[in-house]
Formats: structure tokens, C-alpha cells, sequence
């Protein structure tokens, strides 16, 4: 992505993939002088408004002043080519407090489309179902000699994809830009790491997110929580100079956190002796709190909308959690709930 100041216009955001390029602007004067000088130096072709990029489908709703970000058709070809096309739908991606690890048995043999069916499942949730990335991330780690349980647990989220494939991300609420981050701690059973998940929502939806699990092993649930945060940090000065680009106020990028003894640590510039072994590369997130560059405060866990990005969800916490990301069905009437909270 590309974001070009005109002196008249403003900034100017352009997609560009390969040979395929996308234009965005606040008025159609602008997005028509990019095109003419891009058609005029190279040679191309002008299809009109975007309707689809990337495989994702983009839809308008000029009245409302919305638009939204889904793959239904992309959705739809994966179920029909893995034969889940008549599968009976699952309410959830993965149910509550699924644990996957390797046990050496019920191999997948070589001719199992494992790694092409897990790196679908993947993909949409990098682009447009950030409420199935928790089980996506936990199903990445078995692409090397997955088992059965694996494959089941993916076709599980295939299940749940079967029942809500017209789904996606909303935009167009008048939200500030917020930030949430989250960890559990020790959620991993064969490496005992703690997975780190992190948001930002803009206009009443998600548009950056990541559920990882850590590098290290975290002796507290303050410290995985502590790494959780410097990484969130990091992706939030990407994000404060994006909206910089594109002329938005961002001067402080507002993140809830959950624990009491991280928001501790962060604001305290001094080594303690629970801490000290802390790698130097996660204390950047102290030294940007005291910049004001990001700012954390004190949210209720089940409150934090990085929750979701930790664990698996029972219902109705998974469909008030889908909904507060800005996910819903096209043409849905917006759920009026706080989605950045």
C-alpha cells in the first residue's frame, strides 16, 4: 500500500499487486487524476469501481456510507473442493478450550491436501474473519506430519465457515481508533508458551490483528502479558503513521490490556527483581508509553476485544465477540454493541 499527498486532494491511498492496482481517495477528482496518469505512462486498462481485490469482495452502501471487506465466493469454491460444500454448519470455529498437540499417532498420509487446506483457512483469516484467527494460528503449527486431529479440527472451522460464508468485516461507525492485546499464559501444552493476540479497529471494525504464540516461555501471567504488549506496541507505531499518512489524528493509539501487574511494568522505568530476566527487545513498549505514542489502560478480561484471539469462545460469548470485530453478514443491519472496547 501507497499513500501519495496531493497538494489539492490530500493524501491518496493505492493498492497495488502485481499487474492490479486499486485507487481510494475522499473524491472522485482525485482517484480520476491517479488513473489518467497511471493509463497514460503505462499500458492498462480501467474497470470502473473495484468490486473485488485479492479475492476479496468489496461491497458499498453509499446511502449509509458504509462498505464491507468479505470473501464469500472464495469461501464457497474451498467448501465445494474439499467436499464440505453440504456440511452441516458449526456454530463455533473450534469449541471451548480445544487443545491440539502432536502424540506421534493417526498421521496424515502424504497425499492429504493438509497444508493447502490449512493455508486456506489461514488466509481468510488474515483478510477478512479475524474471529476465526485464534484457530487458524493454532492449526499453522501442526503444517509439518499433522494428524487426524488436525485435519478434523480444520474441517471443524470449515464447518463453522459453511454457516457463515457471506460474512465480513463492516466499516462505516463513527469509531476512534482503539487498540486491544491479550495473552494467555502457558495456553501451549507441548512447549508451554503463551499465545499473544492483538487488534486495532477503525470505523467500527477490525483492520490489523494477530494471534501468535510467543517465543519464549513466560514464568507470570504478567510477563506474557508484558510481551503480548511489546508486540502490539509495535504494530501500533506502524499503525500511528499509516493514519498519519492519511491525515487522521492519531497523535496517541489508546490500547485496553487485562492485567493489573503489566500496566505495572509499563509504567514503571525500573527493573524489579521479577522482571529483570525480561528480554532488553519487549522494555520498547515503556519507552513508548512515556512518549505517549501509545497509552494502555485497565479493561475487565472478558471485556478485552483481544480475548478472542487467545483462546476458543463458548457461545454466546463467540457471537457477541464476532460481532464487536465488525463482523456480520452482507446486508445485515449493524449490531449496535461497542466494538472497541
Amino acid at each position: 500500500m501507497y499513500v501519495a499527498q496531493h497538494p489539492v486532494h490530500g493524501p491518496i491511498i493505492i493498492l497495488v499487486h502485481v499487474d492490479d492496482m486499486a485507487v481510494a481517495d475522499t473524491t472522485l477528482e482525485g482517484v480520476s487524476e491517479v488513473k489518467n496518469f497511471v493509463l497514460t505512462t503505462y499500458k492498462g486498462r480501467d474497470l470502473g469501481a473495484s468490486n473485488t481485490f485479492l479475492g476479496m469482495r468489496i461491497d458499498r452502501d453509499r446511502v449509509a456510507d458504509t462498505w464491507m471487506l468479505s470473501c464469500p465466493g472464495g469461501t464457497a469454491a474451498l467448501l465445494e473442493q474439499y467436499g464440505m460444500g453440504a456440511a452441516r454448519p458449526n456454530k463455533l470455529p473450534m469449541p471451548a478450550k480445544t487443545t491440539l498437540m502432536r502424540t506421534g499417532e493417526q498421521l496424515l498420509t502424504n497425499g492429504t491436501p493438509h497444508a493447502e487446506l490449512f493455508g486456506s483457512i489461514l488466509y481468510l483469516s488474515t483478510t477478512s474473519r479475524p474471529n476465526i484467527a485464534h484457530a487458524a494460528g493454532l492449526l499453522a503449527r501442526y503444517m509439518t506430519n499433522p494428524e487426524d486431529q488436525h485435519w478434523q479440527a480444520a474441517k471443524g472451522i470449515f464447518r463453522y465457515l459453511a454457516g457463515t460464508p457471506d460474512y465480513g468485516l463492516r466499516y462505516g461507525a463513527s469509531k476512534a481508533l482503539a487498540g486491544a492485546v491479550d495473552a494467555d499464559f502457558g495456553g501451549c501444552p507441548e512447549t508451554r508458551r503463551s499465545t499473544s493476540g492483538w487488534l486495532f479497529t477503525w470505523n467500527g471494525a477490525a483492520f490489523s490483528w494477530g494471534s501468535k504464540r510467543q517465543l519464549t516461555v513466560s514464568s507470570s501471567t504478567a510477563e506474557a502479558e508484558y510481551m503480548a504488549a511489546a508486540t502490539a506496541t509495535r504494530e501500533a507505531l506502524c499503525v500511528r503513521k499509516q493514519m498519519k499518512d492519511l491525515g487522521q489524528p492519531a497523535e496517541t493509539v489508546n490500547m485496553t490490556e487485562d492485567n493489573q501487574a503489566c500496566l505495572a511494568l509499563i509504567a514503571n522505568p525500573e527493573t524489579n527483581g521479577r522482571a529483570k530476566h525480561i528480554d532488553i527487545a519487549h522494555h520498547m513498549v515503556r519507552e513508548r508509553a512515556a512518549m505517549a505514542e501509545v497509552k494502555f489502560t485497565y479493561t475487565p478480561g472478558v471485556k478485552v476485544l483481544a480475548d478472542g484471539l487467545t483462546k476458543a469462545m463458548p457461545n454466546p460469548a463467540c457471537t457477541s465477540y464476532r460481532s464487536r470485530l465488525g463482523v456480520c453478514a452482507t446486508g445485515a443491519t449493524a449490531p449496535e454493541v461497542n466494538r472497541t472496547a
